[in-house]
């Protein structure tokens, strides 16, 4: 698996987390293993359900309060972030015993290193990290962020890119798309359009190695 650049990596992280947050708002406060139980087989579309007061594709106040924050800078702090999700010496454990706070910075962050570690995919990452339940939406946003890093942009589904949107508080209809959230990671990206975040996919996966790794 071809590693990706500095910049779509940064991006993916900026879009990943924004989805992991809208996929997880419906959730927030809900029981461990409700996403499975309305979505048990990946793939099959339907997750960007909304609901809760929240639209399809809706981010929350996680997403809200963060585009001033990320700017093109973030590519920079962002990407060395996945290190200690990538090495054996630091194991997440006794994630689950925290699970009822698990909105609070080290066990949001232990949850989504532990759903990292445990999956093999951005989608099946996140997917994990909403079926904890307690506070989805945080949990689920550090989770995209992290294994947007990790996989890249082409690793997100497109049926969870296209219905996102993060409304602004204050600045009347104004609503950023995931053309304009791309554009935070780095200068150029939302002149690129779609197309420079989801690049076709190479069809031999032959002696393709964990991304983890």
């Amino acid at each position: 698996m071809t590693r990706p650049s500095p910049t779509r990596r940064a991006i993916a992280t900026v879009l990943g987390s924004t989805v992991g947050d809208a996929l997880g708002a419906p959730f927030e406060f809900g029981p461990e293993g409700a996403f499975s139980a309305r979505f048990p087989r990946p793939g099959h579309g339907g997750e960007m359900c909304g609901g809760g007061g929240w639209d399809p594709g809706e981010a929350t106040d996680d997403t809200q309060r963060t585009p001033s924050p990320r700017s093109r800078r973030l590519s920079r702090p962002c990407t060395p972030a996945i290190a200690p999700a990538s090495r054996p010496s630091w194991p997440p454990t006794g994630i689950r015993t925290g699970r009822r706070s698990n909105g609070a910075i080290w066990p949001c962050l232990g949850s989504a290193v532990w759903a990292l570690r445990t999956t093999t995919s951005y989608e099946d990452a996140v997917r994990a990290a909403v079926d904890l339940g307690g506070d989805t939406d945080t949990v689920a946003a550090v989770t995209g962020g992290l294994a947007g890093a990790v996989y890249g942009p082409d690793a997100l589904p497109e049926r969870w890119t296209e219905p996102l949107h993060v409304p602004l508080p204050g600045f009347g209809d104004r609503t950023l798309r995931t053309p304009q959230l791309s554009a935070l990671a780095g200068p150029g990206v939302e002149a690129r359009g779609k197309a420079s975040i989801h690049r076709s996919r190479p069809t031999d996966s032959g002696g393709a190695s964990d991304p983890r790794s």
